[in-house]
């Protein structure tokens, strides 16, 4: 993979991070979690590091890493969000 389409996956990657922390910064705030050991509060944190390291990530590798961690955290969110509703 070249620079160029290395860089475009980084920013695709952003997006979706950003995405991701803006559900959970929303179901936080639906549901009044504010204790920072709550397992929502605890995956936006992960979330907010795995997006920090986007842009000095090196490999194709650590960017799959990276957008794996997204991918669980949305799985996570949607099945809480729908046990909640159920």
């Amino acid at each position: 993979m070249g620079k160029y389409e290395f860089s475009l996956r980084q920013e695709v990657l952003l997006e979706k991070g950003a995405s991701v922390l803006g559900d959970l910064f929303r179901f936080k705030r639906q549901h009044g979690i504010t204790d920072q050991a709550d397992p929502i509060s605890v995956l936006y944190g992960l979330v907010w590091s795995a997006k920090q390291e986007i842009l000095i990530s090196e490999t194709e590798t650590e960017l799959e890493q990276i957008e794996g961690q997204f991918n669980l955290a949305n799985r996570f969110i949607a099945k809480m969000a729908g046990g909640l509703n159920e």
